[in-house]
């Protein structure tokens, strides 16, 4: 005898409402493991550490595996924006250069460090779909920067110097005593990521509107001027500098308490810089324009013509990403890094990988004249100031400059309220085009934010 069971099927509104809800709940919890890398960039490069890999390491592992299972539940993802295939073919380039490199092992950790870069902001992309997603994690970098900030001030307050902290890590020497740092992260390195985030200060002060958010930007303006000329990096002044134009770009569309608030805050910023800040900082950063005249910047211009004269030999393709050090060991004593974004790219990539960031840097700044004003000042402003801080770093490979990239792309093609929707490529179907979330009729915003007819 053969038993007949009922089956009732399950509508497929049901299972596809089901599988929205998982989805939409897992992009919250990587978006908040996402804000809290961000938050770790500014400081936490080297602790803490746990197992063996610092902090931010281990919250962008969950957020990658977040993500990753927020795909196979609901097979969706964004499509890509061209400035993500310039960031791709850099990295492509990058990996094609093991077939010719002069260090191997440089070449293929460097390689995996882009690929764990293009994953981070592959994760931005997807996770910051919205204006608001994109300006909680500027928010969260200014969180972060204040914390290295007060850090610093904290290490000179107690007296624990750069060269201290160095002198705890085996095999490393820091022969200028009188500058400060916080948590073993270089004092160039920070003056730069704190100069990034002023801009953003600004930014966040006259779009936001909660008074906690506003007061945490006014201290990030004093602590991080401050910290910076701690660091008695000259680069980051000059970086700072820079970001501060951003001030009279947004001073206008701040409310008249505001305006006052920062007419007090520079003349805190000149007493805390007077009465603060030791003599050897100063006499340090004031020696800039002679060693830019007359000098060496410290040793970086023996750094470039040595690099130079190694890309006489391989101008085409390069030496191999990761291997300026091992090109001019000839030159120097020690395989230093060319502490120059664009003539390490130069000499490691050769021309066409030159090329290629050119290509990338250049398509940033389109997109960023073609935003709305407020939003065209940050991004001009935040690309000039790192153009400058990284002539004299080496940052092709560093968070920071991957988060910027990032961070520019999502904020180019965010969504507004009022604006298009956001739609996803869903089950493999190609979407059609774009349609207004509120009012309008249907039209095409960049071939991107899809949905299907």
């Amino acid at each position: 005898m053969t038993a007949h069971v009922s089956v009732t099927a399950q509508p497929p509104g049901l299972a596809s409402s089901s599988s929205a809800g998982i989805g939409s709940a897992l992009d919250r919890i990587a978006y908040i493991l996402l804000c809290a890398f961000v938050f770790d960039l500014p400081w936490g490069e080297y602790v803490p550490q746990l197992g063996g890999l610092v902090l931010g390491t281990w919250i962008g592992l969950l957020a990658v595996g977040v993500m990753a299972l927020r795909t196979a539940v609901t097979w969706r993802r964004r499509i890509l924006s061209p400035l993500h295939y310039w960031m791709l073919s850099l990295v492509a380039w990058s990996a094609l250069s093991i077939f010719w490199t002069l260090d191997w092992d440089s070449t293929v950790t460097r390689v995996g460090t882009y690929v764990q870069l293009l994953t981070m902001g592959w994760l931005i992309w997807e996770l910051a779909a919205t204006e608001g997603q994109v300006v909680g994690l500027l928010q969260a970098y200014v969180f972060g920067a204040l914390f290295g900030s007060i850090g610093t001030i904290y290490n000179f307050m107690t007296g624990v110097t750069a060269a201290q902290l160095a002198s705890t890590i085996p095999g490393k020497i820091e022969w200028e005593t009188y500058r400060y740092s916080f948590a073993f992260v270089n004092q160039d390195d920070l003056g730069l990521m704190l100069a990034l985030s002023l801009p953003m200060v600004f930014y966040l002060l006259v779009s936001r509107k909660g008074s906690l958010v506003k007061l945490l930007c006014w201290l990030e303006l004093a602590a991080g001027i401050t910290a910076i000329l701690l660091t008695g990096s000259r680069g980051g002044v000059v970086a700072a500098i820079i970001g501060l134009a951003m001030f009279p770009l947004a001073v206008f569309r701040m409310p008249r308490c505001q305006r006052v608030a920062s007419l007090v805050a520079c003349f805190g910023l000149i007493a805390c810089g007077t009465y603060l800040i030791p003599q050897s900082s100063w006499i340090r950063i004031s020696q800039f324009g002679s060693e830019l005249s007359e000098g060496t910047l410290t040793h970086r211009t023996l750094f470039w013509a040595a690099g130079l004269e190694v890309f006489r030999n391989h101008a085409f393709l390069g030496v191999g990403a990761g291997a300026y050090g091992s090109a001019i060991l000839r030159a120097v004593d020690l395989p230093y890094p060319a502490h120059n974004t664009f003539i390490s790219v130069l000499v490691e990539l050769g021309v066409i990988g030159a090329l290629l960031l050119f290509a990338l840097v250049t398509s940033f700044f389109y997109c960023a004249k073609r935003m709305r004003y407020l939003e065209r000042c940050l991004w001009l402003t935040l690309l000039v100031t790192w153009t400058i801080g990284v002539s004299a770093l080496t940052w092709e490979y560093r968070r920071a400059t991957w988060l910027l990239f990032g961070l520019a792309a999502a904020h180019a093609y965010a969504r507004r309220r009022d604006e298009l929707a956001v739609v996803y490529r869903v089950n493999r179907v190609q979407p059609m085009h774009a349609v207004r979330l509120e009012h309008g009729s249907p039209t095409s915003w960049s071939g991107y934010e899809l949905h299907r007819h």
